[in-house]
């Protein structure tokens, strides 16, 4: 009873809220929600499995393609690859074998002096290991400074006469041969300077343009027009191959030394032995630093014109030497010395040179000069003291320059004599040299230190001075003791002056002394007539 009234008591407190009941979760339930949740866990692995298993397998067959394509593109890249490295490699052994071929060949140009050999063999490689079809070998002509056809194939033998051209004319064949470079006809049309001579005459069809040159020399062209096979495209190879040429060959000329025939010897049926090939080669060793090279052409077209082993010869024969070297020298050293020397007797070199002397040799500062002894001239004494006035001049100009420099300049002397000298080879069996013995040289060093007792600078013999024209201003010195003469001798210093310290060539007072045919009034009365039988002055007298 309590309980009732206790409930109902607690009842009427709460009456006026609402009354919630709370029914406790049935197990059941909670088991049943987590079997459906395993089981959904389970169905989605299912199917994540089943579609990781087909994704796997898509991507295993792809990765199975692409490892297929990629080895057939290897395969591929490989297979061409070794194809194109085959082409290479029988490229390259075929320029080996040229090259080895052409090697063998230059060595048996190199083992011959025979100069049509020679040229055969060149010939030969031109056609077979070039491979040229139409082609002209142009050689230098060094006295006319032109190319000129020597051998060719392809072309008419009347339209090759016409292709010879000046060295200094514009061509793509003089181009080569001065640059010493190959030109080819492709790489050129590119280039502005080249490509406006490519068509120009004489030979407006060279595809190849070969210089044949040494080190020191040129010797020709080789033009190619056409090869064998047709092809006018040149490779690299091919440009290698044909690069390596010039030299070769031109050392192979070089070795022969063809300049020791002329033009027409080399182009004339006759034949030319190695025996007298190997005589012209002495004379151009002997002569050729101290002579002009026209005289040098001379002695080569007529080699029996001077004897080797000794000659008598009338000639003028001049000695120079510097006035008081010592003095000049000790304000130098010796580097300084040696580069003013050189200097200076280059230009006295070229004085006498250029008057036909020949320069005998050189002792120390002083010049040894011969006139008439290689060279026919009818009178050496003229050249020679016509030479000795030069001299004086160029030595006033060389003064003048090394005054700018701040150097001293300094004076010279010259004696000259004329008459019987003998000449030849002089030496012993290790050691010779070309040169000139007698009492004409002795003579003429002689007049030259004279020089310095008489406080004269040009003195010349009796010989000499009757070979001079009329109105040369002179000086007559009679009875003059010389050393190592037995009796007196009447000698004659020049005095050809226009001015003090300053002379000049005497060749245009003597033009206007033999056409006016009289003597000026400042001058001395005629000059004795020549002592030497047979022997007249250039006016005739």
């Amino acid at each position: 009873m309590l309980s009732v009234m206790v409930f109902a008591a607690t009842a009427s407190v709460y009456a006026e809220e609402p009354l919630a009941l709370t029914v406790e979760p049935s197990p059941i339930a909670w088991s049943v929600v987590a079997a459906l949740v395993v089981v959904i866990i389970i169905l989605l692995g299912v199917l994540l499995g089943v579609l990781n298993k087909s994704l796997g397998q898509e991507v295993r067959i792809k990765a199975t393609v692409k490892k297929t394509v990629e080895d057939s593109y290897a395969r591929k890249i490989r297979s061409e690859y070794q194809a194109k490295q085959a082409i290479l490699d029988k490229k390259i052994e075929q320029v080996r074998q040229r090259f080895t071929m052409v090697m063998l060949k230059v060595k048996n140009l190199l083992d011959t002096l025979n100069h049509d050999e020679l040229f055969k063999a060149i010939s030969s490689l031109i056609e077979v290991d070039i491979g040229a079809s139409r082609y002209i070998m142009f050689l230098i002509d060094p006295q006319k400074n032109e190319l000129y056809p020597f051998r060719w194939q392809g072309y008419a033998d009347s339209a090759v006469e016409k292709f010879a051209m000046a060295v200094d004319n514009a061509h793509v064949i003089t181009y080569a041969l001065k640059r010493k470079q190959t030109i080819y006809r492709a790489a050129a049309t590119s280039d502005i300077e080249l490509r406006k001579l490519l068509e120009r005459e004489p030979v407006s069809d060279t595809l190849v343009a070969i210089p044949l040159v040494s080190q020191d020399k040129n010797y020709g062209v080789v033009h190619i027009a056409m090869f064998a096979d047709g092809h006018t495209e040149i490779d690299d190879n091919e440009i290698r191959f044909l690069s390596t040429l010039p030299t070769f060959i031109g050392g192979a000329l070089a070795n022969a030394d063809i300049f020791v025939q002329t033009r027409e010897e080399l182009t004339s049926a006759k034949q030319v032995t190695e025996h007298e090939i190997a005589e012209k080669r002495r004379l151009q060793e002997i002569f050729s630093r101290y002579t002009s090279a026209e005289l040098i052409d001379n002695l080569l077209k007529d080699p029996d014109k001077i004897d080797l082993g000794g000659v008598n010869r009338f000639a003028s024969i001049l000695f120079s030497d510097i006035a008081g070297f010592t003095s000049f020298s000790s304000r130098l050293s010796p580097k300084e010395i040696v580069v003013l020397m050189n200097e200076y007797l280059s230009r006295m070199t070229e004085v006498i040179l250029n008057y036909q002397g020949e320069i005998d040799k050189f002792i120390g500062d002083a010049i040894m000069a011969r006139f008439g002894v290689l060279s026919d001239l009818p009178y050496p004494a003229k050249n020679a003291v016509e030479a000795a006035c030069a001299m004086m001049e160029e030595l006033e100009n060389l003064s003048s320059e090394w005054a700018t420099r701040g150097l001293q300049g300094f004076n010279i002397r010259v004696g000259i004599a004329t008459g019987e000298v003998l000449a030849g080879n002089i030496g012993s069996s290790r050691r010779q040299e070309f040169t000139v013995m007698g009492t004409t040289v002795n003579l003429a060093s002689r007049l030259e230190t004279l020089n310095k007792e008489l406080g004269t600078r040009i003195l010349v013999d009796e010989v000499t001075f009757a070979q001079l024209p009329r109105g040369i201003k002179h000086q007559k010195r009679e009875n003059v003791r010389i050393r190592g003469l037995d009796t007196p001798v009447t000698i004659y210093e020049i005095l050809e002056q226009v001015k003090p310290a300053k002379i000049v060539s005497i060749q245009p007072k003597l033009d206007q002394l033999a056409s006016r045919g009289s003597q000026p009034a400042d001058t001395q009365p005629e000059a004795p007539v020549s002592p030497v039988p047979g022997i007249k002055r250039p006016d005739g007298s």
